[in-house]
């Protein structure tokens, strides 16, 4: 089979392949679809923790046998730790994502436990399933913010996470302001419900998620939440930040981080997917994946939401 393998850094070749050969608690899962997102374009300039050689993408969609359509939940843990056994998988000591510590879905198979598939409705076409993975995401953030209606929302970055988002928010009914410096990007966010788009936030939020995790975004972030308010870090573009602790004591600010999502959870935004739009997600071949990967690292993001479709040709 056709996979694009991560050999070393800023290296993406697409190869001929062994198809996995599934355990006794596998399906083999026909790719039908792959989200690309931050994790992919991120690791092509840094592998990071992702052995090499290396098949990306954990945003998968396909088909089961008897052509059953399927998502891909892509935690797995030990499932014997206390955070395992109370859902929280993305907290064991053994997490690990497909498409990141395991290969994952940038081929036309992948080997799947059946545990992790979850039913995708008719009603639900592939373009609109891109969005799963990281709807997923922001369900577990917006859990763990605990909204109040009456709150102000502000949400930086309009990319899978940020958009999740602003479908939770404005589901509830809040005050949504969304920035990004992309106009693609920022129409998208108006048609899910945000209330105010921009390139830059102004003011101060009851509560504010990061989603990109550039130095200047989360300083950002940290400036226009206001004094009592949330600010919830969920991008990785950096590792750390230097932080007035003085005056997160003295504003009482909450910070919190926000990592993945539980089964429900993902089960959750296969739901809110359905409130996007098809022609939102631009499908690419083997081939058109590497270049886009490049225009996002440069900061290119005309294009909303990518997604392999590995029999594109």
């Amino acid at each position: 089979m056709q996979a694009l393998v991560l050999e070393a850094k800023n290296i993406l070749t697409l190869q001929e392949v062994s198809p996995p050969e599934p355990r006794a608690d596998e399906l083999l899962i026909e790719v039908k679809l792959c989200s690309i997102g931050g994790s992919e374009y991120m690791a092509l300039a840094n592998p990071g923790i992702r052995p090499l050689p290396h098949i990306m993408g954990h945003g998968i969609s396909g088909t089961a046998p008897q052509a059953k359509r399927v998502a891909v939940y892509p935690l797995r843990g030990c499932g014997d730790c206390n955070y395992c056994q109370e859902g929280l998988t993305q907290l064991c000591d053994d997490w690990a994502l497909i498409g990141v510590q395991l290969d994952g879905g940038f081929a036309q198979q992948v080997a799947i436990p059946e545990a992790n598939l979850v039913d995708l409705p008719g009603s639900l076409s592939w373009e609109q399933s891109a969005f799963i993975e990281p709807f997923a995401n922001a369900v577990n953030a917006w859990e763990l913010a605990q909204i109040d209606p009456k709150n102000t929302v502000a949400i930086i970055g309009a990319g899978g996470l940020g958009l999740g988002l602003v479908a939770l928010a404005s589901e509830t009914g809040c005050d949504i302001t969304v920035s990004d410096l992309s106009e693609t990007r920022r129409s998208v966010a108006s048609q899910l419900g945000a209330t105010y788009t921009t390139a830059k936030p102004q003011g101060h939020f009851d509560v504010v998620f990061e989603t990109f995790g550039s130095v200047e975004s989360r300083r950002r972030a940290l400036e226009i939440t206001k004094r009592g308010g949330k600010c919830i870090f969920m991008g990785f573009a950096t590792a750390s930040l230097d932080v007035n602790i003085s005056n997160i004591i003295r504003h009482q600010k909450h910070l919190m981080g926000s990592f993945v999502y539980s089964l429900e959870q993902f089960r959750k935004a296969v739901n809110l997917a359905e409130s996007c739009l098809a022609e939102w997600v631009t499908n690419l071949s083997f081939n058109e994946v590497e270049p886009v990967l490049n225009a996002y690292l440069k900061g290119d993001f005309s294009i909303a939401k990518a997604a392999l479709r590995p029999n594109r040709t």
